[in-house]
């Protein structure tokens, strides 16, 4: 077994968890795009309303503890919650407590999934479907059967951010009345010095960064389940196979640079792959000679713990685009074993044009 750095200076770790939660999230945005591209909106909407749902039933009620937020009234409460869990997992919040009853948040501009001009191909019923997942069940979680939840904003339609209030209602509310869109021209500014501050001694830099990628983790993981529930196992591999051939098409030159491995032989190609998947505390190591490098992988982080011998065949079609990317005479070939999870990937110059 391959040893983890288990010390990491405040740096180190703010280099890993920002490669990490990239990557993560690249991968979350390719898998579900492709399944848009080749199964509809339908099965990309579906996957949004599991995905959020799940999330939420893992992370909600005990987070409240975590943030210190549960003594708020219900709406600042579920405000709060929505302000602090996604700053902490790297997205651009806004919150403004308007009274005990009204509170707004914001969503701001860009999405951390699909980044880039891929936000243009989205249909508007993903955001919306993804804001009326999670946000209208707070009321049930927290015991307040009067709280709703209003969306007011989308960037799928135009606006500059994803917005809405949480409010709570002088009756109770049935589960049809706990969402509804009320689109208005202008509501409450933003005021960062008003904003709440998450308390620095239970909630250190460090802890911030490690959570924001815990986060990012538990979406591939998700997605991932939620594909195969959707599409069941062989399609669900034909979706994440050419998903992952894409990925690597289009980041590969990118995920060089955040790495530092921007030559084309294989022990460079070797190394970008070893900062990736070390990046997620996977025990990896290197072994070269010339003209020849092996990455030794005892982990498949964020994508699987287990055999998963489909799961981990797709993988290593990212695997395959990346070194072709970098070096047309490179070949890689894979070998796994089962009993350990260890995972050979030896990428060797051939000498010739492969391709």
């Amino acid at each position: 077994m391959k040893q983890i750095k288990l010390e990491e200076t405040f740096e180190e770790l703010g280099a890993r968890t920002a490669l990490a939660g990239s990557f993560a999230w690249q991968m979350v945005s390719g898998i579900t795009a492709m399944c848009y591209r080749e199964k509809g909106e339908a099965s990309l909407v579906e996957i949004w309303r599991r995905l959020l749902s799940s999330e939420q039933k893992e992370r909600f009620v005990e987070a409240l503890d975590k943030l210190q937020i549960r003594d708020n009234p219900a709406a600042v409460t579920a405000a709060y919650y929505h302000y602090f869990s996604n700053s902490i997992g790297g997205l651009n919040m806004q919150v403004i407590v308007e009274s005990d009853r009204k509170a707004w948040i914001r969503y701001m501009a860009p999405w951390g999934s699909y980044p880039g001009i891929a936000a243009l191909a989205v249909p508007p019923a993903v955001r919306r479907t993804i804001l009326s997942t999670w946000h209208p069940r707070n009321g049930e979680l927290l015991n307040c059967p009067r709280l709703g939840w209003v969306a007011t904003k989308f960037v799928a339609d135009g606006h500059p951010y994803d917005e809405g209030y949480f409010y709570e209602y002088d009756h109770d509310l049935r589960p049809e009345e706990r969402f509804r869109v009320e689109h208005v021209s202008q509501s409450p500014e933003f005021i960062p010095e008003n904003a709440p501050k998450l308390d620095p001694e239970v909630w250190p830099e460090e802890r911030v960064l490690k959570g924001g990628y815990n986060y990012s983790v538990d979406y591939v993981r998700h997605v991932i389940g939620i594909l195969y529930e959707i599409l069941g196992v062989f399609e669900a591999n034909q979706v994440i196979q050419m998903a992952m051939r894409l990925l690597g098409a289009q980041f590969t030159a990118d995920l060089a640079q955040k790495t530092g491995f921007t030559g084309n032989a294989p022990a460079d190609v070797a190394g970008m792959l070893h900062g990736i998947f070390a990046a997620f505390r996977n025990p990896v190591s290197l072994e070269a000679s010339e003209g020849e490098a092996t990455v030794v992988l005892d982990g498949l982080v964020p994508f699987t713990d287990q055999a998963d011998p489909e799961l981990r065949e797709s993988v290593f079609e990212f695997v395959k685009m990346v070194v072709r990317q970098r070096n047309g005479h490179l070949s890689v070939a894979r070998s796994f074993d089962v009993a350990t999870l260890q995972e050979r990937w030896t990428i060797k110059d051939e000498g010739r044009w492969l391709w």
